[in-house]
């Protein structure tokens, strides 16, 4: 059965703790049947109104000055919710909107099943972009409203009917699997995010949500990148949970959505046309002879973007190791074994000069305990 409640927040800041407002459709078998639109105060401390958010959501910390608190309104929230599927377009950030919230005021995430909107329409949907505005569009629906909770809510339901009638499917987990999405989960102390799960070649690659925090102005930002050949410096799915963390979007083959392709494990001098490199590569020259907007990228460059540093620097970047090469002289060498280490979780290297004074001392140290003969 397709029964969920579509929620929406509305954030007073862009601190994403900071919800203002939030809109809840309740829909049962497909057809909305009760929706609630609440304004609250945002947890103290996080509480302030930037103008840019009011500009666009028109709530003012005047409109909330006697309303609930966030804490206080949360229990009715997901009193309401129950035990159904929560429903969100870009259900990360309003995911996130809960956890923020929840941290600030330091009491604990509630129990929750939810699915993303954004995810399932970029997995069944070909569309210039994935906001819901394009996405309710597509399915010959309208709202004039962007950016009101309630009306964001129930643009959420359009999106889902439109989907459910183009697969004639009536029931929501049967929808998720069908473009090959699963349904998140948070509790207390865990969280599983909705994510399109993409299986073939003997592996098993994750859609990540796009980073709602991420850059705008990044040189990566909303592109779209195939890769192909082995990564030496990550895996492959490292690599789209990185893409993703900069807001831009990491797909199997090289389509005419394709604009950055990164060729790895292969020597930058043969990228060129005509080149007898992989069908990824060659797909992505002839979509450039057609007159495609496809940016090749080596491994470095792709480190490079992930830094913030122009292609055009001289700047030293991360050099890659193979496994089982040995490890040595100085400089930010990445050994084969951290491969299958998320970027922010592996250790900082020492620079050149700082290892090269720690190795001195080390051998100072050793001639002086050394006893004499």
């Amino acid at each position: 059965m397709l029964d969920y409640v579509a929620l929406d927040f509305e954030t007073a800041n862009s601190y994403r703790g900071s919800p203002c407002a939030v809109g809840l459709v309740c829909v049962r078998n497909g057809v909305p049947v009760a929706e609630r639109r609440w304004l609250m105060r945002p947890p103290e401390g996080a509480d302030h109104f930037d103008a840019f958010n009011t500009i666009v959501h028109g709530i003012s910390a005047d409109m909330v000055a006697n309303e609930p608190r966030w804490k206080d309104l949360l229990p009715t929230i997901t009193d309401f919710i129950g035990d159904d599927v929560m429903v969100a377009h870009n259900a990360g950030f309003d995911i996130g909107v809960i956890r923020y919230a929840c941290a600030v005021d330091n009491i604990e995430w509630p129990e929750l099943r939810f699915l993303c909107t954004m995810v399932l329409a970029r997995r069944a949907l070909s569309l210039p972009s994935y906001g819901l505005p394009f996405v309710v569009d597509a399915f010959g629906s309208t709202f004039a409203d962007h950016h009101d909770a309630l009306a964001d809510a129930g643009g959420v339901t359009d999106v889902i009917r439109g989907l459910a009638c183009a697969n004639q499917i009536d029931d929501l987990d049967a929808l998720a699997r069908s473009v090959g999405v699963c349904i998140g989960q948070m509790r207390a102390g865990t969280y599983r995010g909705s994510l399109a799960t993409l299986s073939g070649g003997g592996s098993r690659l994750i859609q990540c949500e796009l980073n709602s925090d991420a850059d705008s102005e990044g040189y990566l930002y909303g592109r779209v990148v195939v890769f192909t050949g082995t990564l030496l410096s990550m895996t492959r799915q490292i690599a789209w949970d990185e893409w993703s963390r900069v807001g831009a979007i990491a797909e199997r083959s090289t389509t005419k959505r394709t604009n950055v392709l990164v060729v790895s494990d292969v020597n930058p001098a043969v990228l060129r046309p005509g080149s007898n490199l992989t069908e990824k590569a060659r797909r992505a020259f002839e979509l450039q002879d057609l007159g495609q907007d496809i940016e090749v990228m080596t491994e470095d460059d792709f480190l490079r973007c992930l830094e913030g540093k122009p292609l055009v620097s001289a700047d030293a970047v991360v050099q890659p190791v193979a496994e089982g090469q040995q490890e040595g002289g100085t400089g930010n060498v990445i050994p084969g074994r951290l491969r299958k280490v998320a970027l922010a979780e592996r250790p900082v290297p020492e620079p050149p000069e700082a290892a090269y004074a720690s190795s001195t001392a080390t051998a100072r140290a050793r001639r002086h305990d050394r006893p004499a003969l």
